[in-house]
């Protein structure tokens, strides 16, 4: 057997440092399988390129790793908008990577069968559950989109005839429960690598996968009737749980929690005390993070990141053509809600009525709300709000940002806006200013012009505040795969259904006293002990909308809408609908001389349109029935070939 060698210093820099053999890597693509598995640093090379190969849609190392963030509800992108959601069918995140099962189960048939005698016990023992739990995670890639598919566990040889090879798919509640099975035949495994490892497997990291798979399978099962309804349910059980085995699920989901809890290792994020700025520094900060349990790391060299170069503030990229690619919109702002009644209350800038108003309209009678500073809109939010997105008024590294999407000049029956042509049009002092005054400011927003915002908002999670780090590839900000925040929300999902499945108690604790002690952890570190909630205001919608903005940009909203079987109805492709439509929020200075409202503020709530045709303009967001499962891949001649639903 030979791998390919990938000098994966990263993974291990933080694993064991007192054993520098876990820092030694050797080239195994010219060794034998008994050379390349006689010492700690070539099996550490062959895993490391097993590693590399899991998928993450939202890969900070490649170039399309903005996409997702801006494919759904959550953002749009400054030049394509949705567009790339309107593009997606039923072969979105299809994945089927049967070579990397082969190579997991051949390393494991290795590290049964070859290991050298320089490689002591206790390490073959971690490796072997290593392996395994880079196949469950794979499994769980596979069956979260693809719904059931063989469980092949041994090492199968390549034959001229592809059809001996061929099995059938296994149920898609077989396929989790081989996920739990296996992660409890290992946790214990995984203990030669602490909890400060972040980027190999940990008992903490297993733990949380069984704890989000078995929440995947249990919500799967829970909602079997809407499944049924929407034909979404193989007669054979390769899609579609039944709804008895929710309750067993959910429970297992639990444990997970329970187990991870009892650890000790791991915590929510706590080291600042103003509340937001403890927020965005628990995506940045690597150092001593005990929420993070499980992440792919950057050095920003040999594995660079790009994704700060993509989605910072115009202003801090001297390029000015790669920066603020990643706009969050006012769907999202509008979830965020009030500290101080615990409402869900979306912004509206108008004294009377609510309006949605066309980006090219220059001018409008509408009697909007005046403010004295533009962040005085935002008073009042949660403080994921500003820990999470930028909005103007905001600061990024020091500096106050100039958004700013025009001026507002009062007339007798309403105002006139008026912006740049384009934002190249900034530096032309002809164009630039309306009586000396600037027109426009350097974020925007605007309409016409790439790398700048158009819905009035920037991200702040996940960018860089490090000087330098907005160059290509230089940011060392990883991305988190599991973090402790998660498992909260997780658990207090479960339990809630648990609750409603008339399960009372687990291990002698009310199941809606841990729903709910869980959900007031994650608020209560986000907005102080007032933010946290009764329990008459613990309901399904308060859980949905908590993992909503606590996990916005960590690729989970997609996910959740699917196994919550409302995804086709939230994003149904209706310009009508407030879910499947974009909406953005603009900021005008306002220019009225001799009036009291002069250099004041006003916002206009906009429909976020698209640069292209008249045709495409305020185009919704489109998720049909043939989204829920991938396709699945077709291979002629092959027996046991089933089609998923709507395929």
């Amino acid at each position: 057997m030979k791998s390919k060698n990938i000098l994966f210093i990263i993974f291990f820099v933080f694993f064991i440092s007192s054993c520098d053999n876990w820092l030694t890597q050797e080239d195994t693509t010219a060794l034998s399988t008994e050379q390349a598995y006689s010492s700690i640093s070539s099996i550490n090379s062959i895993a490391a390129n097993l590693y590399s190969r899991l998928r993450y849609e939202q890969d900070f190392a490649t170039d399309n790793e903005s996409y997702d963030l801006t494919s759904w509800d959550e953002a749009t992108n400054n030049s394509a908008y949705w567009a790339f959601a309107n593009n997606k069918n039923q072969d979105y995140r299809a994945y089927y990577d049967y070579n990397l099962i082969r190579d997991i189960n051949q390393h494991i048939k290795c590290l049964k069968n070859n290991v050298g005698s320089r490689v002591p016990q206790e390490y073959k023992t971690y490796f072997l559950a290593e392996a395994r739990y880079m196949r469950a995670y794979v499994y769980f890639t596979l069956v979260s989109r693809m719904g059931g598919v063989p469980i092949i566990t041994e090492v199968t040889n390549y034959t001229t005839n592809p059809l001996e090879l061929a099995k059938p798919r296994n149920k898609e509640s077989e396929v989790y429960d081989f996920i739990a099975s296996e992660i409890d035949e290992i946790s214990d495994s995984l203990s030669l690598a602490k909890a400060n490892v972040k980027t190999r497997a940990t008992k903490g990291s297993a733990l949380a996968l069984k704890c989000r798979a078995m929440l995947y399978a249990g919500t799967l099962a829970y909602n079997n009737d809407i499944s049924i309804n929407k034909g979404l349910v193989l007669p054979s059980g390769a899609t579609g749980i039944d709804k008895s085995k929710a309750n067993n699920y959910l429970s297992k989901c639990l444990d997970a929690w329970w187990a991870l809890q009892q650890t000790g290792d791991y915590d929510l994020y706590k080291k600042n005390s103003d509340l937001a700025s403890n927020f965005s520094e628990l995506f940045i900060n690597k150092s001593d993070n005990p929420e993070i349990i499980f992440c792919k790391d950057y050095d920003g060299k040999n594995f660079p990141n790009s994704f700060t170069m993509r989605a910072i503030c115009r202003e801090m990229h001297s390029a000015l053509k790669t920066g603020a690619q990643i706009n969050p919109v006012l769907n999202l702002v509008d979830c965020y809600e009030k500290v101080s009644n615990h409402s869900v209350e979306p912004i509206n800038p108008y004294i009377s009525g609510d309006y949605i108003e066309d980006m090219n309209a220059i001018s409008s009678s509408y009697d909007y709300k005046i403010f004295d500073n533009p962040s005085d809109i935002f008073n009042d939010r949660d403080p994921r709000l500003s820990g999470t997105i930028i909005y103007p008024g905001s600061s990024f590294r020091g500096k106050m940002l100039d958004f700013q999407a025009g001026l507002a000049i009062k007339t007798s029956t309403g105002y006139t806006f008026k912006s740049v042509p384009t934002m190249e049009d900034l530096t032309n002092v002809n164009v630039a200013y309306y009586n000396g005054i600037p027109i426009t400011g350097v974020e925007g927003p605007h309409k016409d012009s790439y790398y700048v915002s158009h819905s009035g908002f920037l991200l702040r999670k996940y960018v860089d505040t490090t000087p330098g780090s907005e160059a290509i590839g230089a940011s060392t900000v990883p991305y988190i795969i599991f973090r402790y925040g998660e498992v909260l929300l997780n658990a207090a999902e479960a339990a809630f259904y648990l609750n409603q499945n008339g399960i009372s108690t687990y291990r002698e604790k009310s199941t809606r006293d841990i729903a709910l002690q869980c959900i007031n952890k994650i608020r209560t570190r986000a907005g102080g002990s007032s933010f946290a909630i009764t329990s008459s205001e613990l309901t399904l919608d308060e859980i949905r909308n908590e993992r909503r903005v606590e996990l916005a940009f960590e690729d989970h909203r997609y996910n959740d809408l699917k196994r919550w079987r409302i995804a086709d109805e939230v994003w149904n492709y209706d310009r009508n609908n407030p879910n499947a439509v974009m909406y953005g929020l603009w900021p005008y200075k306002i220019y009225a001389p001799d009036d009291p409202a002069n250099n004041k503020w006003l916002y206009r709530k906009v429909k976020i349109q698209h640069r292209g045709s008249e045709s495409d303009k305020g185009q919704p967001i489109n998720f049909n029935l043939t989204m829920y499962y991938s396709t699945y891949p077709i291979t002629a001649g092959n027996p046991y070939i089933e089609k998923n639903p709507h395929q």
